[in-house]
């Protein structure tokens, strides 16, 4: 079962002065085959003339931890991440704080 939650909304101008609105979700699914939720991040993004037309795009799980996914979601938002560059950079935040633990 997925649970989706709007967390914020947000309304950007890109480089060649287009008005993107982007929405950041949290999604927690439960599976079977674990006994605790796991956490994934979407971000949906459509221009302001055509609305009813979105890119969107997910992440696999980042982890069991609600706390933690909402920690890299609010770095997402802050830097108004859009959907063609979430996998990276969720990838390189994860890559980092894993070197940074070690």
């Amino acid at each position: 079962m997925q649970k989706e939650f709007l967390i914020e909304t947000r309304a950007v101008t890109d480089e060649k002065g287009n008005l993107l609105n982007l929405k950041y979700y949290l999604i927690e699914e439960e599976t079977p085959q674990s006994a605790v939720p796991l956490y994934r991040i979407c971000i949906k993004k459509s221009l302001s003339e055509h609305p009813g037309v979105e890119e969107a795009q997910s992440t696999p799980p980042v982890s069991d931890s609600e706390t933690y996914a909402r920690r890299i979601l609010r770095r997402l938002i802050s830097n108004a991440v859009t959907p063609v560059c979430l996998l990276e950079i969720v990838d390189d935040i994860m890559t980092k704080e894993d070197m940074q633990a070690s």
